[in-house]
């Protein structure tokens, strides 16, 4: 048991040592190399964004959309109570029987 650890032990080992020795031989020299750097200074004045692109009156996509009739807004106008198609029809429907009864 112990001669076969030790065993595996020298094979890794050497295995190791001739490993490197022979992607040293692939990998070959390391060249010199620059690196070039670009000298541009930022300019810190702001410029105004281009109204096609930012239009305050587009849609924002993190605003949840309620489809339907809204009941109650908050503060912001955001829709925070509202009724779908279905309950809407429901509604409008049951109060066309309620007239027709009166």
């Amino acid at each position: 048991m112990k001669n076969d650890l030790a065993s595996a032990i020298v094979a890794c080992i050497v295995g190791l040592i001739v490993a490197f020795f022979v992607t040293g031989f692939f990998k070959g020299e390391i060249e010199p190399f620059t690196i070039k750097t670009i000298e541009e200074t930022v300019d810190i004045d702001l410029a105004e964004p281009n109204p096609e692109v930012f239009n305050y009156r587009a849609l924002n996509p993190t605003v949840e959309v309620f489809v339907g009739l809204c009941i109650e807004y908050n503060e912001n106008g955001e829709c925070v109570e509202a009724i779908d198609e279905a309950e809407q029809q429901a509604q409008e429907s049951s109060e066309v029987v309620e007239e027709q009864e009166n």
